[in-house]
């Protein structure tokens, strides 16, 4: 289902319909977690994520890594800025959701605080990391890991790379409380998609050597990613303290 079509869905849905649907998913990816421990490996799709994960790796050699690269290449870097700074500034509302769901007070004063001064830029300017708001980067995955919802299994999804059972269920979630979906255009909604994927592109370039080293010089990149995903969400899910007592693995990148 697009984005486009979730939106226009939100206009027919209820407050009271949507807390059910939001519910009866917690409820279904509770059962799915329950037996899973955070300290246990859970890979139980491994053979199919196996070959979404080549599919993956073909779209990046194929189009995404050359159409990032490109885009560095094509865009003025201030403009390269902007645009990220644009999509981080846009994705201050479902991460202010997110703060209040967490009952995160001091993490929505930063979220609100740091809106408040990149709007001084009209959002194209990251004013806030510059004066030392941190952005705290709140989703609706983080948002079940407080409320002790288990990670569930790993596995990759088309496109969009590596997840858990948590954290797709939260990456849909995001979709449905962004609070862009009450803005009643069109254009704007698909503009801030835009936005995003410049970002995506962005990021793919910035970190180019990670995932060329992960993707193709690794003995199992299937494996290197799963280890480097976990590990990573594992850090930012904890606030920087990893249970497993491991450092920031993108440290070096």
């Amino acid at each position: 289902m697009s984005i486009h079509v979730i939106s226009n869905e939100l206009k027919y849905l209820g407050l009271s319909r949507k807390i059910i649907i939001v519910l009866a998913m917690l409820c279904a990816l509770s059962a799915c977690a329950a037996s899973v421990s955070k300290s246990e490996f859970n890979d139980p799709y491994e053979n199919s994520s196996r070959k979404v994960h080549a599919f993956n790796k073909a779209f990046d050699k194929a189009i995404y890594g050359p159409a990032a690269k490109g885009y560095i290449v094509i865009t003025p870097p201030l403009l390269v800025r902007a645009a990220s700074n644009f999509a981080g500034f846009i994705g201050n509302g479902v991460q202010a959701v997110n703060n209040i769901l967490q009952a995160d007070v001091k993490g929505l004063g930063e979220t609100v605080l740091r809106f408040s001064v990149n709007a001084l830029t009209f959002g194209l300017g990251d004013l806030a990391t510059e004066v030392g708001i941190p952005d705290n980067n709140a989703d609706f995955g983080q948002t079940l890991h407080v409320w002790n919802v288990g990670q569930g299994a790993y596995h990759e999804i088309p496109l969009l790379g590596p997840s858990t059972t948590r954290d797709t269920a939260g990456f849909f979630v995001d979709l449905v409380i962004n609070p862009l979906n009450m803005v009643d255009s069109a254009s704007i909604r698909w503009s801030a998609v835009g936005f995003y994927v410049l970002d995506r592109l962005s990021d793919r370039s910035q970190y180019s050597t990670f995932y060329e080293e992960t993707l193709y010089n690794s003995e199992d990149s299937y494996a290197t990613a799963r280890n480097l995903y976990l590990q990573n969400r594992d850090f930012f899910l904890n606030k920087g303290v990893s249970e497993d007592s491991l450092e920031d693995p993108f440290a070096d990148f």
